[in-house]
């Protein structure tokens, strides 16, 4: 316990200057998307191009140095520049509040958009309020899906990429798609969506580069893109991927260029350093109001920036309830229904039935060697989209919970089978199998509720998966993988404790 509180005490961010450092190193490394055309993407010979390439080459060639690109994902790339894995972020990053407590973000955005929602050409969703209580996909760590979420009280469902993200829309597993508008219209343009719809547009806000901390580089990179918005560089690498025109980059563009009367640039530097309250986002620059805070977790981000956020933000902290309860329910699920499975199985294959035991056998084995992170994937999406061909859904909980269970399931019936074929008939036969079974259904089962994580991967709302959506919010990775640490043991040791209760009950008869 003392390691994973010291752990956690030193997982602040890094608050060095970087600037030296990356002359020195002779290269920026700068983290952009490579499946966000076309502000990332890789083309057909495998180059990494796109508007946001651009920006960081233009950064690197601010500071007269080589430009290394790393792939980031909307969820870990904040987490890759507090850990220093990156020098700068130039990743569709949404400029909020809560963001630039975390990180440096630089003044003024160089691109700007709000979010859209993919939709068939014949659904009743025609403008956002009608998303109301709707479940729509989503990407981890996208801005809009806390929006959505607290101000329309969507339904979302946060999958890690958009691949995932438009298979699921796809197999109708939700009503529409939230994500970027930009890479919305993009996709509509590319022709690989007839008889889909966007939504106009909402929740615009400006996309801003980011830096670990407030320094000279941050500096330098302020003084780099509000020079870019004067010159109309901007613009015109708007033009040159072929976007259609930003209402942000437009108001920017003419804000950042406007002179005052003695020919001097309107928005520069003020004497304390500062651009001029006028030029910049009111909205992000005023204090946040929060409610229901708790003052040990405030303390701790503030003064040692271990962020809590789970604790403090109501809306997160719903979350990450929910998310234990739906952990703690799928555990229950499949302890249950492997234990069922497993006695079913073994009954089977005690039976020594013509055809039907070789075949009871044969799955058995497929279901142990088969890994269950492929099962998933297996019946959710294969299954799955094939019963959304016939207008049917299939429930990723219930996916999740009868895929573990048959998995640890095939493993219990093993045992269960082994220790009939060993124990001798008598009075108390069942008791004496149970007995001699016990250690090895126990171990299955503690596995796979240790395994329920896996279902994270169909987006299931359980711990891992929040816990990820929180880290791709707020970037704090270390504070969150010891929270879900802890949780993990609690539900583990619930678990095992609860075993322990049946065995002694076992042993007493």
């Amino acid at each position: 316990m003392l390691l994973v509180v010291l752990g956690v005490m030193a997982s602040g961010p890094a608050r060095a200057d970087r600037l030296d450092e990356i002359r020195q190193r002779g290269e920026l490394i700068a983290g952009v998307k490579v499946d966000y055309e076309p502000f990332g993407y890789r083309d057909a010979a495998g180059t990494t191009v796109g508007f946001d390439v651009d920006v960081a080459a233009g950064l690197a060639e601010t500071l007269g140095v080589a430009l290394h690109l790393v792939p980031v994902t909307s969820s870990n790339r904040l987490q890759k520049l507090t850990a220093g894995d990156v020098d700068v972020l130039v990743a569709t990053l949404g400029d909020t509040v809560d963001r630039r407590r975390l990180v440096r973000m630089i003044e003024p955005g160089y691109y700007g958009g709000g979010a859209s929602v993919l939709v068939p050409a014949g659904s009743p969703i025609h403008g956002w309020m009608e998303t109301r209580g709707q479940t729509l996909c989503a990407v981890q760590g996208a801005l809009w899906n806390r929006l959505a979420a607290t101000r329309l009280l969507v339904d979302i469902r946060a999958f890690g990429n958009t691949r995932d993200a438009e298979l699921a829309l796809r197999d109708g597993r939700c009503a529409g798609w939230l994500y970027d508008e930009a890479a919305l219209q993009h996709q509509m343009a590319s022709g690989a969506w007839p008889g889909y719809r966007l939504l106009p547009a909402d929740f615009v806000a400006p996309w801003a580069v980011a830096v670990a901390a407030d320094d000279r580089l941050a500096g330098l990179f302020d003084e780099a893109v509000a020079g870019w918005l004067r010159d109309g560089r901007l613009l015109a690498l708007e033009a040159k991927w072929r976007l259609p025109p930003s209402a942000y980059l437009g108001e920017a563009s003419a804000r950042w260029s406007a002179r005052d009367d003695d020919g001097q640039w309107h928005c520069r530097r003020q004497a304390d350093g500062k651009w001029p309250t006028d030029c910049r986002e009111l909205n992000l620059i005023q204090a946040q109001e929060l409610s229901g805070l708790v003052g040990l977790a405030l303390a701790l981000r503030d003064d040692f920036g271990i962020d809590l956020t789970a604790f403090y933000d109501a809306y997160n902290r719903g979350q990450f309830a929910w998310g234990l309860l739906v952990t703690i329910g799928l555990a229950l699920a499949v302890v249950i229904g492997s234990v069922l499975v497993g006695i079913a199985g073994a009954g089977l294959i005690r039976r020594r039935l013509a055809v039907v035991t070789p075949l009871v056998h044969l799955a058995l084995a497929l279901m142990r060697m088969t890994p269950p992170l492929l099962q998933l994937y297996l019946v959710f999406f294969g299954i799955g989209g094939l019963l959304a061909a016939q207008g049917l859904s299939l429930n990723a909980f219930l996916a999740a919970a009868g895929v573990l269970s048959f998995y640890a399931g095939a493993a219990n019936a093993v045992a269960l089978a082994e220790a009939a074929d060993t124990v001798g008939p008598g009075a108390g036969r069942l008791r004496r199998v149970a007995r001699l079974a016990f250690p090895a259904v126990m171990g299955s089962c503690v596995n796979v509720v240790k395994a329920t994580a896996m279902a994270s991967a169909i987006a299931v709302p359980e711990l891992v998966h929040v816990s990820t959506s929180i880290v791709a919010d707020y970037g704090n990775g270390p504070v969150m993988m010891n929270i879900l640490l802890l949780a993990y043991i609690a539900i583990v040791l619930a678990v095992v404790h609860g075993f322990t209760l049946v065995e002694r009950r076992l042993q007493r008869r």
